[in-house]
């Protein structure tokens, strides 16, 4: 019964999400795939295509949840993301920094241009990305309660340096201009509502406990197999850690 609710609980959160955001139904599928799997979507598309609507849809409809939102350019600092020095710390000879409100306290964060950090950014932000932990100057990283980022550009990553960003978005969409007139007189006429279906955040951890128990089948693993070395033959390699998250999505 629980599992039942939890579903029925899901499924009202993304058709709330749909009937809110006009054509975004793939990107709106993705975004609720990235919230059960703990994965994170990039949202790729020209300027004033609700990217970060999209974000800020999803922190509305999930009680409890922290989000966190920065748009990031080539001379952004590290505090924009992980918070000031701790003025105490330093006193005391060590380099932490303030993290209450910032990126290592989120759940889900909204990173607008990502491909623009820079590398005293990368590599804190990399940790975060996979391994949810944040190393705050003390001996061991800090836990990190981050589900998801996302994550936008108007652009794809330009350099080798962004490459390892790259690869921790096994979510990846385009996000276009609206192409229907009848979403287009729609975006003209209708007023903001508020959000119909709401989730909390512990039916979020429940549902995503759920997910995780789920078994991988003989037959799936056989497929997944035989996909890889489809696409192989058409000289399309992905990581091994992007084979790994697709369990969770699929």
């Amino acid at each position: 019964m629980a599992v039942t609710r939890l579903l029925a609980a899901v499924r009202a959160l993304r058709a709330d999400l749909d009937a809110a955001l006009l054509e975004r139904a793939e990107a709106v599928l993705g975004l609720v795939l990235a919230l059960l799997s703990r994965q994170h979507v990039l949202l790729l598309g020209p300027p004033g295509t609700a990217k970060s609507l999209l974000a800020r849809a999803v922190v509305d409809r999930v009680c409890g949840i922290k989000g966190f939102e920065r748009l990031l350019t080539r001379f952004s600092e590290p505090s924009e993301l992980f918070g000031p020095p701790s003025l105490p710390a330093l006193e005391a000879g060590r380099s932490e920094r303030v993290v209450s409100g910032m990126l290592p306290e989120a759940h889900l964060a909204f990173l607008d241009e990502i491909f623009k950090s820079n590398s005293s950014i990368l590599n804190s932000l990399l940790g975060i990305l996979n391994e949810r932990t944040y190393a705050n100057g003390g001996a061991s990283p800090v836990r990190c309660p981050l589900v998801t980022v996302v994550a936008a550009s108007n652009e794809l990553p330009q350099g080798d340096d962004l490459s390892a960003l790259w690869d921790r978005f096994p979510l990846r969409f385009f996000v276009g201009y609206l192409a229907e007139e009848s979403s287009f007189r729609a975006l003209l006429t209708r007023s903001t509502s508020a959000p119909t279906a709401t989730l909390t955040l512990a039916d979020l951890q429940a549902a995503q406990a759920e997910v995780a128990a789920l078994p991988l089948s003989a037959s799936a693993v056989d497929a997944i197999v035989a996909l890889r070395e489809s696409l192989a033959a058409e000289g399309i390699t992905a990581s091994d850690r992007r084979w790994r998250e697709s369990l969770a999505i699929l």
